[in-house]
């Protein structure tokens, strides 16, 4: 074992939530061996980048921190570079041709030893191979976590991997099949970041909706999210990632009948063209997606749903992108996303080579969407004008102006609202606000 001093760590976590989970069990776990995990990179001399391999973009931001992470190390001698995470994971031998100044590359599956295979690093032991099979680790409430999230809210990993196998995703070839966690390990993990001051928990997973349905016996969301909503305190239940094909009724019965579990659904629909979900494999086309939505808004009107739609799609033609901008129109989503299609090594859609769509073209309908979106959102955010809500104030701005969000809204992906607050608080909380004006993305409000 190095010393103490040598053990000092940065860390740079990119890409989704359910990554930055896996960087806050690696700082649990190197903390708990004796590392300590520095703000600075120039305070540390482990640099640690747990990357994101899900689409080109990702990948370029994780090669951008590992030329970053080159420059640091030739700064100093005996610093070291660790690349972790869904790319390393995913192209480890990539990395190592491209960047051979990174001392170590851990996978998946390295996540709970990755203090033994860094200090292995600093004793110039020999380089570390991953494992070429799926990986299959999953975390507990008994692992130990550090917080990368502000004190208001936290993440909840209920399950990891996918079963779904959409052409265009390498979710699974990178994480693996679904495995979820046990219903009393979720609930124990609430408990202890609630104790810890959480004021709202957000269960992810790549498919939350199909939690539970691996364990033996089987599990299912609604029974999850009714056990953790009888948990006692004053906090927000949020539940992101969830599959159009496995949206039940007993779901939004629990959405609409709970103390905790707020009226907020993330429902990626990735297009409504039956032509593109076949050519997707999506397991859902057109016609059922549409008379899956409004049976939700039939059932629960106040219900905000968010989606996140895929353009540029091989076989995506004008005509099916017109159908899904007269969609995204006709059904005024309360929030949403859309991402321009990108080829990833190893799945169906990269081999397609019928139907293409130029990159600049995707890029095109995208804005189209955004842009209409955005007018959907104001008209949305103005008729909030003069109504009250309640809001979770997070961060300070001034003695008496705070930034939060209220309960249509997830953290990092949706809006904000700016507060005024009758009195000096300290610390985050919930209010009771109204409304006053509002744009395209945010509101102002007034503290009761």
């Amino acid at each position: 074992m190095s010393k103490s001093q040598d053990k000092i760590v940065y860390l740079v976590s990119l890409g989704c939530a359910k990554n930055l989970v896996d960087s806050e069990v690696m700082c649990g776990s190197m903390v708990t061996h004796g590392f300590y995990i520095a703000e600075n990179p120039e305070d540390a001399n482990i640099y640690l980048i747990n990357t994101c391999g899900f689409i080109r973009d990702a990948k370029e931001e994780s090669y951008a921190y590992m030329d970053e992470a080159v420059a640091w190390k030739e700064r100093a001698p005996g610093r070291i570079i660790v690349v972790a995470g869904c790319l390393a994971q995913r192209a480890p031998l990539e990395i190592q041709k491209s960047y051979p100044q990174v001392d170590l590359i851990a996978g998946l599956d390295d996540v709970p030893r990755l203090p033994e295979l860094i200090c292995a690093c600093l004793d110039n032991a020999a380089k570390h191979e991953i494992s070429r099979e799926l990986p299959t680790y999953l975390y507990t409430d008994e692992t130990p976590r550090v917080a990368l999230t502000p004190e208001s809210y936290a993440y909840v990993k209920v399950a990891e991997g996918c079963d779904h196998r959409c052409a265009y995703c390498a979710i699974p070839l990178i994480r693996g099949n679904q495995r979820s966690r046990t219903p009393e390990s979720v609930e124990k993990e609430c408990v202890q970041l609630l104790n810890n001051g959480a004021l709202e928990l957000n269960f992810i997973a790549q498919d939350t909706s199909r939690y539970g349905i691996d364990l033996k016996p089987q599990e299912n969301l609604e029974a999850l999210l009714r056990r953790c909503d009888r948990l006692e305190g004053d906090f927000w239940l949020r539940v992101l990632y969830t599959h159009p094909l496995h949206l039940t009724d007993g779901l939004l019965d629990v959405l609409a009948n709970s103390r905790h579990v707020v009226p907020y659904l993330d429902i990626p629909l990735q297009h409504i063209s039956s032509n593109v979900l076949q050519n997707m494999k999506r397991g859902m086309y057109g016609d059922k997606t549409r008379e899956l939505l409004q049976r939700i808004r039939c059932y629960y009107p106040q219900l905000a749903i968010r989606t996140t739609f895929l353009v540029g799609f091989p076989g995506e033609t004008e005509e099916d992108f017109q159908e899904l901008l007269a969609f995204v129109k006709e059904f005024k989503f309360d929030r949403l996303g859309v991402f321009a299609f990108s080829p990833e090594e190893g799945t169906p859609a990269a081999a397609m080579k019928e139907g293409l769509v130029p990159a600049e073209v995707a890029e095109q309908r995208k804005a189209a969407i955004m842009e209409f979106q955005a007018t959907i959102s104001l008209e949305k955010n103005k008729a909030m004008v003069g109504k009250k809500v309640r809001v979770l104030l997070e961060t300070q701005l001034k003695s008496r102006q705070w930034e939060g969000r209220t309960a249509a809204d997830a953290p990092e992906v949706d809006q904000l609202v700016k507060v005024t607050t009758k009195r000096k608080y300290i610390e985050p909380r919930f209010v009771e606000a109204e409304i006053v004006s509002a744009d395209e993305y945010s509101l102002v409000a007034t503290e009761i």
